[in-house]
């Protein structure tokens, strides 16, 4: 069944039900109003209950005669009708629920979703005969399937609608002509506007779908806005859909019969009467028989309105020669992409009619947009169990309003656990925020304004219960769910800490916007800056003009989706001052320095007691014209690392004072042969006696050539950080062979390396090249990817270096150091590493990994040789095929964050039951001391963990092992219980403290099982891989 999160789902954005506002139907009932029936006399009563919001979810099919035939005309009206109640879903659970000699009614009310529905059209049992229709008469009936009668904001969503078994063929003969009792399956008429039908199945049925009642309902002018997207009309004789006065688009829809058929011949498709005006995209026509658009699309009476196509097809080939073409006077005003019509007929068969259990998996998504107050937080309890434990997200302000605090929670028999929290500045208070929760894959997530903040790996609960609230001191406005696959758009700013830094009289700043593809923005305070759509901008942005010192708070909004939005504060300073000249300051590069790597950060060596004051500026021009560069400012901002067109975001500082000196960023790689000048505000810095800097100095003009790069910190070599090697090495073919050699020095920088093969990336020593910097969840949430621009987020994740789609990265003698804390915030996790390529492979020798929590995470295939890796927290971790440990150290570090924590070495997810997984030959398990000094204590740590997950497979063996005391005796968390409950952890001739062997509790290998994971060729047989020392 489709679980209580799909059934807030709202219509979705490419039809007319979504604008004005939306349509949301019962999405905020209250858990005291979803309403689960079975029977005629439940459903009638959960309908008529008073609410102002309600779910009624169908877990049967409902006959509204209760096995009683109807005894007349005014019996069936009474009996019959469903009258549906605005704020309303309907929705279908089980398979078969649908409804049976029932009329649904959706008369002069809102808000109504009806949703994977089987419906029965009805059969008039009193049809009526009219003499003086058509030319021998015919008889007429009143009952349609679904009657949309003057309503507004109505969402008629995967349901099937037939005569059937009441077919028109079984019907007796009476004055001449078949007894018809069937009217309408879906009529729409008197005003009714912003609808969109979607993914329905109707079948076997003549006078299927009539959009305006009558010529003379001019009333019907401007509305009747209604789209029709990727439904199966199978077997329907006319009107798929006949339409008066209305604006319809017809997208994506899968038409099927035949001209000629004893029952339900195919008559014509598309009614152009009345002055409608439709637009049709990509719909395939399969009508046996026809041969022309006119046998498709015809004016039933003589008063046509326009019809407008691109893109069908009739049988195969192009759907040409249309009447009633012209200039619709209309254009879609959502955004939407058609899929070609040769594909339309496999994607309506799969996806249209009742799908009750399409959205029954875990991944699913949840937002409440809610205007924010101070006190109690917002608890949004999203995924219910039966036994009352939940996971959900919390919201509140606190410091007095001034800074956002968020958290992932859980509860299990009544206790409540907060997963993770984050804090962020607030920029407004005044405008809503979208509070989210998503499940999936096995990772909880929470969002605010659409933008994922935090994540935690645990596996999602089954969400069978409604989900519920506490709304706090907040006020709840709206809230939506559904699928996770189908999340909805949205909009966000690429600014860090929810504000930008600018100048009074600096050119105008290009803030990308990801997502939407329509907004619009707006300065709070125009004085201060401005801001404008910057239309020129290929992927979406705004222009932001700094005009006087203060702050601004600028909003952008979806033209479309009022969910959709960001918000961020533009703090203007004072205007930058040049400084004169650079007194009692070294610089680096040095003043007139010669040959400097184009991608050299700008260094300055300050007195001791210097401090940024996080005002002021950086500023690099180009000394032949002038040109401003790059704009360095304090405070924390976003860094696109790596070459477009996918590249790797992240919230990071790109000006600091680290050892005494302070240390900027540059934004992008400078030309070669080319001299700049470099500008410090005295702003910048208080104490020390700094009074500003300006110095020259000349890039070099030699370009790198051959099959090996240098990088150093000072004297002569190509770059200066390493990324500025690995974007070198990006730019060459993927398969091209280079070696980066770095020298020894500490390189404090995020790394990014994608779609490159047979790299090699080299120290001097591990003990002195070392790349360090922090990062984490807490900062940049998520394992990580490249983005494209456009792409909404900054999704460049938590770890140190990512090295994404490679294969054959080889890494040696060098140290990768993730400085953060697991005592610096709540969301620890912080990678040194994240090789993400399923199939690629890592080769890794004489090598150092430190962190504290995740410091591994892996995927694909990867060595480690005579390497040292140090953590605490399932440091050695990931969706993995075999990872080889061999001669190598794996030390348990102390918490900073528990210190009576030994912590756990493994947490496998290794993605096939019969992959090696995590293999760890003639290795050592140490233990030391950690960031705060203290050490684990005997006992206290795990060989592995496991995370519950049943889709993948916890593959974990130590052979031949040295282990040390802090492993305890039974070495194998077994809370959560691992997959396979046995044989996955496994063991065999591994030696304690004493080097005596003994067991730790594992699936104990046989001689033979073991040797099939003692070698290079065995654990990588899969890739066929043998990697040499």
């Amino acid at each position: 069944m489709p679980g209580p999160i799909a059934e807030r789902q709202h219509a979705p954005a490419d039809g007319w039900a979504a604008q004005q506002g939306g349509t949301r139907g019962g999405a905020l009932a209250s858990p005291a109003h979803v309403y689960t029936v079975a029977d005629r006399a439940q459903l009638v009563a959960a309908l008529e209950a008073p609410a102002p919001a309600r779910i009624v979810r169908v877990a049967a099919a409902i006959d509204m005669s209760e096995g009683r035939p109807f005894r007349d005309h005014d019996d069936q009206a009474g009996r019959g009708a469903v009258r549906i109640p605005s704020n309303t879903t309907l929705v279908g659970i089980a398979p078969g629920a649908g409804l049976i000699h029932a009329s649904l009614m959706i008369t002069g009310v809102e808000q109504v979703i009806v949703r994977h529905l089987a419906i029965r059209n009805p059969c008039d049992v009193a049809p009526q005969w009219d003499a003086q229709d058509g030319a021998k008469g015919n008889w007429n009936s009143e009952f349609d399937g679904i009657t949309v009668r003057a309503a507004r904001h109505v969402w008629i969503d995967h349901n099937s609608f037939t005569d059937a078994p009441d077919t028109d063929d079984r019907a007796p003969i009476e004055n001449g002509k078949r007894k018809q009792c069937h009217d309408g399956a879906l009529d729409i008429t008197q005003g009714s506007d912003l609808v969109s039908v979607t993914y329905n199945h109707f079948a076997q049925h003549e006078k299927n779908m009539l959009i305006g009642a009558g010529d003379r309902f001019t009333g019907d002018q401007g509305r009747l806005r209604i789209t029709l997207k990727g439904n199966l009309f199978e077997h329907v004789a006319e009107r798929a859909p006949r339409v008066r006065y209305g604006q319809v688009h017809l997208l994506n829809n899968y038409y099927v019969g035949e001209r000629g058929r004893a029952v339900y011949g195919h008559g014509y498709s598309i009614g152009v009467a009345h002055a409608s005006r439709l637009i049709s995209d990509a719909n395939a026509f399969e009508v046996a028989g026809a041969s022309s658009c006119k046998q498709l699309v015809r004016d039933p009476a003589r008063s046509p309105g326009v019809f407008v196509d691109t893109g069908s097809l009739l049988n195969g080939q192009p759907l040409n020669g249309c009447p009633h073409g012209g200039d619709a006077g209309w254009r879609v005003p959502y955004p939407y992409t058609a899929l070609p019509a040769s594909q339309v007929p496999a994607h309506v068969r799969a996806n249209a009619g009742p799908r009750p259990g399409a959205s029954a998996g875990a991944g699913a998504i949840v937002e409440a947009r809610i205007a924010p107050a101070t006190g109690a937080p917002f608890v949004l309890r999203a995924r219910r169990a039966a036994h009352g434990d939940w996971q959900g997200a919390s919201l509140q302000l606190v410091d007095g309003g001034k800074t956002l605090q968020v958290e992932l929670l859980a509860a299990r028999d009544g206790q409540v656990q907060r997963l993770k929290q984050i804090r962020r500045r607030t920029v407004s208070t005044d405008m809503p925020m979208v509070l989210g929760f998503s499940a999936d894959a096995g990772q909880l997530a929470a969002l605010v304004d659409g933008e994922r903040v935090t994540t935690a790996l645990a596996e999602p609960l089954p969400a069978t219960q409604p989900l519920d609230w506490d709304a706090g001191g907040h006020r709840l406005l709206d809230l939506r769910g559904g699928p996770f696959d189908a999340a909805p758009a949205r909009l966000s700013a690429q600014v860090a800490e929810r504000r930008i830094l600018l100048q009074a009289g600096d050119p105008a700043a290009v803030i990308p916007i990801g997502g939407a593809a329509g907004f619009e923005v707006v300065s709070d305070d125009p004085r201060i800056a401005t801001a404008n759509v910057a239309a020129d901008v290929a992927h979406g942005a705004v222009r932001v003009t700094p005009l006087a010192a203060g702050q601004t708070t600028l909003t952008v909004r979806s033209a479309s989706d009022p969910w959709a939005q960001a918000s961020f504060a533009v703090v203007v300073g004072e205007r930058f001052i040049e400084p004169r000249s650079t007194k009692g300051v070294a610089t680096h590069p040095q003043l007139d320095e010669r040959g400097v790597p184009p991608d050299t950060p700008l260094r300055l060596a300050l007195a001791p007691g210097a401090e940024l004051t996080g005002e002021g500026s950086i500023r690099l021009l180009r000394k032949r014209d002038g040109l401003l560069v790059a704009v360095v400012r304090p405070g924390e901002t976003v860094t696109a690392i790596g070459p477009a067109p996918r590249q790797r975001l992240v919230r990071q500082h790109a000006l600091r004072i680290v050892d005494g000196e302070l240390r900027a960023r540059l934004p992008q790689a400078l030309e070669y042969d080319t001299e700049y000048e470099a500008l410090a505000e005295a702003s910048l810095v208080r104490g020390g006696a700094f009074h500003g800097a300006r110095w020259r100095f000349r890039t070099t003009p030699h370009r790198p050539v051959g099959d090996s790069v240098t990088v150093a910190t000072e004297g002569r070599s190509h770059f200066r950080t390493v990324q500025g090697a690995l974007d070198y090495a990006m730019s060459l073919p993927r398969a091209q062979p280079l070696t980066i050699n770095v020298r020894d020095g500490v390189y404090p920088e995020l790394l990014y390396l994608r779609d490159k093969d047979n790299l090699t990336l080299r120290g001097a020593s591990r003990e002195a090249t070392v790349i360090r910097a922090a990062n984490s969840d807490t900062l940049n949430p998520g394992s990580g990817t490249g983005q494209e621009a456009g792409t909404p987020g900054l999704l460049g994740g938590r770890a140190l270096f990512l090295a994404q789609d490679s294969d054959l990265l080889d890494l040696r003698d060098i140290a990768l150091h993730n400085s953060t804390l697991r005592t610096d915030g709540h969301s620890p996790q912080a990678e040194t590493l994240f090789f993400s390529s399923r199939d690629g492979r890592l080769m890794v020798r004489n090598a150092h990994f430190l962190s504290e929590q995740d410091t591994l995470q892996l995927t694909g295939y990867a060595w480690f040789h005579k390497s040292l890796v140090e953590g605490n927290v399932d440091f050695i971790w990931g969706n993995n095929r075999a990872a080889l440990f061999e001669d190598s150290e794996i030390r348990s570090i102390g918490d900073s964050a528990r210190p009576e924590s030994g912590g756990y070495i493994v947490q496998a997810r290794t993605v096939g039951a019969t992959e090696p997984g995590f293999v760890f030959l003639r290795s050592r398990l140490t233990r030391g001391a950690g960031p705060a000094g203290n050490v684990p204590a005997d006992g206290s740590a795990y060989l592995a963990r496991s995370p519950g997950t049943a889709n993948t497979w916890d593959n974990v063996a130590f052979i031949d092992c040295s282990v040390g005391p802090h492993i305890a005796a039974d070495g194998w968390l077994q809370r959560p219980a691992p997959n396979p409950a046995e044989g996955g952890w496994r063991e065999y001739g591994n030696r304690g403290p004493d080097g005596q062997a003994r067991s730790y509790g594992g699936f104990m290998l046989e001689r033979e099982q073991a040797a099939q994971l003692s070698n290079r060729a065995a654990v990588f047989v899969g890739r066929g891989w043998n990697p040499q020392p």
